[in-house]
């Protein structure tokens, strides 16, 4: 792979609660599961960072998130460069380039064409999971990350375009497999289709999660939390437009895609998994598609 991951010496400094003797506990671990995948360093740090350094903990994420990646590739599958572009023509999905007082992440997603005939469920999880991906190897960890969904333009008939199934895997995927501290999500441009979406994903959450979901009235009101500073311009914030940002996000996977071949590699074997799969990840479901009163 002509791909590199960030220097793992630079997560090491960034947050010296990552300790390497801790890394190398998880990684002597890794070679006694057959059935894992070998993982960078980086890798390994990163997942150690988002359980808040708990080494028993990473081990159950690291495993959840190869067993749900394996069983579970309409979800991480990585689009060809089709797809890819049509997908990005229609949802915007960026970790923007400045962070929160904290310093935590923004990570927005919003309909850049509204006709739900361009809205396609399945491609446009793989494509928020290959921009997560290639952030986190690019860039590393942060200190933690804030969801932000502009539901501008959110229909019924995108709705109806959604699959349980593959959504509750989604957001189980987000709460016990995905290496990211999310600390809050903000719904703004409130639409009201959005009260069955929460009524939908509310029964799949955790009720710390779902505590973290804030539907925002008015931009003042969601200034209160994320800074105008840290939005794009299109919402008289002080980074560059949503168009640039996605042609710059597009260009990126683009030239990437050594990276994404090798990361679609690293799958579990479940011929070589030593006792029962723990993981309902493992356990496929039967799509089945919404039906929307």
């Amino acid at each position: 792979m002509s791909f590199k991951c960030i220097d793992v010496q630079k997560l090491y400094e960034k947050d010296k609660n990552v300790r390497k003797s801790d890394v190398e506990i998880l990684t002597e671990w890794l070679k006694k599961q057959p059935h894992l995948p070998e993982m960078e360093e980086m890798q390994v740090a990163a997942f150690l960072h988002s359980c808040y350094y708990q080494i028993e903990r990473a081990k159950i994420t690291i495993d959840n998130y190869f067993t749900m990646k394996t069983h579970h590739p309409e979800l991480f599958t990585t689009l060809n460069e089709t797809q890819l572009r049509k997908s990005m023509s229609a949802v915007f999905v960026k970790v923007l380039p400045k962070t929160t007082p904290e310093g935590y992440v923004v990570f927005l997603l919003k309909l850049l064409d509204f006709k739900a005939d361009y809205f396609n469920f399945f491609d446009q999880v793989c494509v928020i999971n290959m921009v997560s991906t290639l952030y986190l190897h690019q860039n590393g960890f942060e200190t933690g990350a804030v969801i932000v969904f502009d539901s501008k333009g959110f229909t019924l008939s995108h709705l109806a375009k959604f699959n349980f199934s593959a959504l509750k895997h989604a957001v189980d995927h987000l709460q016990e497999g995905a290496p990211v501290r999310v600390k809050s999500v903000h719904f703004i441009n409130v639409v009201p289709v959005l009260d069955k979406v929460m009524s939908l994903i509310k029964p799949l959450l955790r009720g710390e999660v779902f505590n973290m979901l804030q539907l925002h009235p008015s931009m003042e009101s969601f200034h209160k939390h994320i800074p105008k500073e840290c939005m794009p311009e299109d919402y008289g914030g002080g980074v560059s437009s949503c168009q640039k940002l996605q042609d710059e996000n597009l260009e990126n996977c683009l030239k990437s895609y050594d990276f994404f071949q090798w990361h679609e590699s690293q799958r579990v074997d479940e011929m070589k998994r030593v006792g029962k799969c723990a993981s309902s990840f493992g356990i496929h479901g039967t799509f089945k598609k919404l039906n929307i009163d």
